[in-house]
């Protein structure tokens, strides 16, 4: 038996209008009233024997004793109670249950009213963190609060838990944490790991404390030790602080701050810094913090800030913005993992607001704000687009990156234009474009660009649509010290383009009843459809270059596509004879090709564009398929070839392949293939080869074993010429240890 402390805000005894205590023997038929002192719970006592004391006002139970009052209930052998003090000595099978916690012992003498008192080789048992904290002489200090001399936590159930942690001086708050000195880690019943001093989490609720340390070993930043604080500032704000000691690089010390402040307006803001006590300074002894891929870094300041922020504003608009700078090329790399790594991050960001990063190796990143108002067929978005370039600013050479300050987009869906049979869209922005550094062909400006489109569709006999387009676009530029190959300096360019579009489409539904397990009936649609697209030869030479758009070329294409869907349905009924309908999608096949009449006009080779397929398969839950394909119809070959399939069962067994090839540019094979050898026990395996040059690009092999306290992850890996052997122990409830 182990003991609960319920971690709770509300007093321990609940205080009613009227107090009083009732004695019952079940070997006696009348009951007493002990007290009615309004002030005090209402103390309830059920036992075999009962006697009273009235010299010293106690009552002593024996056998089978039970006292409730409030949410507090104990249990004995043998109890002696005080009504004056409130005072209670119980001894044999004792157990003290509060709420869902609860104590048991051998003996405990406990004022019920205060909630202190001792405990005689005790047990806690804090249920929502799963915590067994023993000790032969405990002092309970609060309601919630506990110390001992010596004594063990863990997370195991069992007079022989799988791990646990001795140590001395321990103190325990519910709904804070606990401490203890001199720690030391048991495998069973082997002595493993000595800790000097151990913080660990003792809380469920949102509350502020210590939350589960980080401890691990590596090459290029020895022994690791981070540990969370976090702060419960208010009831929409909270704050984690953290300090992340490297015993080769230092100590990185870092800060997140979130925010909800209405159901639109949230945002999360991140900042980390480290004093390298490492840098490259171009010797052999530095190839261990720094990168091949990247140039030399000589600066010891280290730092991250990131940030996103959901706003709310009035008439219907909304904003957000999106802040990543990194001080260096190498720190996204050296830090991908842990509490304040790339990964946790980029995690928390697609999580809490559907927005990612750049990737960790891109070393231009991406700052944006947005301001934006939707209606029901029109958008309004003004963005604002600064990229910072880590290599120009850090090497100190000229910063070309085009930024975007502001763009202002006003954009109208196909929609139909009064009660007439023709289809409008619409598309207008305005540019400005900025460089810190420039050339004689790069320049700064602004641009604006309006793009109405009419459509006009209709339909021939009852299964054909055909619907032709009509596109006008005009654009504006403005920019300054520009000169054309001809070397005109006009500080005004403009463009008139206009392109014809046409569509002739239809769609065939087949049903097929299957009635079987595996469906009642599945639709398979196929939509073979044409497309034809002419955009006229305008010379632009003479207008300045910011985007693609401002080099439109021309074109004269049919493209032919044939898309197939294949959707499943099946109905059963619910246990309550009610029936369920279930849709899938089983399969999706799309095959297109182009023809340029361009080409074929001016007697050039190779009209014909390359062949696309594209397919995804999902027949059920153990198997799907997905497969992109080019095909060049003039040298055979394939050009593209992406094809990734899984296999799983329902005992967790998996394995996922994926093969990746265009032309001469990369062909690289990845496997990974996980076996679950017991319910706690799965072994792993993945690969990445990069078949051109024979060279592994990542590699991962290890085995993972999880109990219900406890989980281990052994595995050796290779990535970017490092090779690493890593020993994670996750104690639940304690934290992450290990090696690598």
């Amino acid at each position: 038996m182990f003991c609960l402390v319920r971690k709770k805000y509300l007093p321990f005894i609940a205080v009613v209008a009227f107090f009083y205590i009732f004695i019952s023997s079940k070997g006696f038929a009348d009951a007493k009233a002990l007290s009615q002192d309004p002030k005090e719970v209402s103390w309830h006592i059920s036992a075999q024997v009962v006697t009273f004391d009235n010299k010293k006002n106690l009552y002593i139970a024996e056998d089978d004793v039970v006292i409730t009052g409030g949410k507090t209930r104990l249990e004995a052998d043998y109890v002696e109670f005080s009504n004056k003090t409130k005072e209670a000595f119980a001894q044999g099978n004792v157990i003290l249950i509060s709420g869902e916690d609860s104590i048991a012992c051998n003996a405990m003498n406990i004022n019920l009213a205060t909630q202190t008192g001792t405990i005689k080789k005790g047990s806690i048992y804090i249920q929502k963190n799963n915590f067994y904290i023993n000790g032969e002489n405990i002092r309970k200090t609060g309601d919630f609060s506990y110390s001992m001399d010596k004594g063990s936590i863990t997370s195991c159930a069992g007079e022989n838990p799988d791990w646990k942690i001795t140590g001395k001086d321990i103190n325990v708050t519910v709904e804070g944490y606990g401490t203890a000195k001199h720690g030391i880690f048991w495998a069973k019943k082997v002595p493993a790991i000595y800790i000097p001093y151990i913080v660990f989490p003792v809380q469920a609720k949102r509350s502020t404390g210590f939350l589960t340390p980080r401890v691990t070993s590596s090459d290029r930043k020895g022994v690791e030790y981070e540990q969370p604080f976090f702060w419960a500032i208010s009831r929409n704000t909270d704050a984690t602080i953290y300090a992340d000691y490297m015993s080769d690089r230092g100590t990185k010390a870092g800060a997140e701050y979130r925010y909800i402040l209405d159901n639109k307006t949230k945002g999360a803001v991140s900042f980390d810094y480290l004093r390298d006590n490492k840098i490259d300074d171009g010797t052999q002894i530095s190839n261990n913090y720094s990168y091949s891929s990247t140039p030399q870094r000589t600066n010891a300041d280290r730092y991250w800030f990131r940030m996103k922020h959901n706003q709310e504003l009035s008439n219907g608009f909304t904003a957000k913005l999106d802040i990543d700078v990194v001080s260096d090329e190498d720190y996204l790399l050296e830090f991908k993992d842990g509490f304040t790594g790339y990964n946790e991050t980029k995690n928390y960001f697609e999580k809490a607001f559907g927005r990612s990063l750049d990737e960790y190796d891109n070393t231009t990143r991406k700052n944006w704000l947005n301001i934006n108002k939707t209606w029901l067929n029109y958008s309004f978005n003004i963005d604002t687009l600064w990229f910072d370039n880590i290599n120009a600013r850090k090497q100190d050479t000229a910063d070309t990156t085009l930024q975007i300050l502001p763009s202002i987009q006003f954009d109208a869906l196909k929609q139909k234009i009064g009660a007439s049979r023709f289809y409008y869209s619409l598309g207008t922005e305005i540019q400005s474009f900025y460089r810190k550094d420039t050339t004689a062909t790069l320049v700064k400006g602004q641009r604006t660009d309006i793009y109405p489109r009419v459509y006009w569709p209709m339909k021939f006999g009852k299964i054909f649509n055909f619907e032709p387009s009509l596109g006008a676009r005009q654009t504006v530029w403005h920019t300054n010290n520009f000169t054309d190959i001809n070397g005109s300096s006009d500080n005004f360019r403009t463009r008139q383009m206009y392109d014809i579009g046409a569509e002739l489409s239809t769609k065939l539904v087949k049903i097929f009843n299957q009635n079987n397990a595996f469906a009642n009936k599945i639709k398979h649609e196929f939509i073979p459809k044409l497309d034809y697209t002419f955009i006229p030869n305008i010379d632009q030479t003479d207008l300045p270059y910011f985007t693609s758009l401002d080099r439109i070329e021309e074109q004269n294409l049919i493209t032919w596509s044939l898309t197939n869907y294949f959707i499943s349905k099946k109905t059963k009924k619910t246990p309550r004879g009610e029936e369920k309908t279930t849709y899938h999608d089983l399969a999706y096949v799309k095959l297109y090709q182009s023809y340029d009449i361009k080409k074929e006009k001016n007697n050039e080779s190779k009209p014909f564009s390359d062949i696309t397929l594209e397919s995804e398969l999902n027949p059920n839950g153990f198997f799907s398929l997905d497969m992109d394909i080019i095909w060049s119809p003039y040298n055979t070959h394939f050009k593209t070839v992406n094809i990734g399939n899984t296999i799983k069962d329902n005992r967790g067994d998996s394995l996922r392949t994926e093969y990746r090839y265009t032309s001469s540019l990369l062909k690289t094979v990845f496997s990974r293939i996980d076996i679950s050898i017991t319910d706690e026990l799965r072994t792993y395996y993945s690969i990445e080869k990069n078949l051109f040059n024979d060279k592994t690009v990542e590699m991962q092999a290890g085995f993972a074993y999880k109990r219900s306290c406890w989980a281990f992850n052994l595995y050796i890996s290779e990535a970017r010429g490092e090779k690493a052997v890593t020993f994670l122990i996750n104690l639940h409830g304690i934290g992450e240890f290990g090696t690598k």
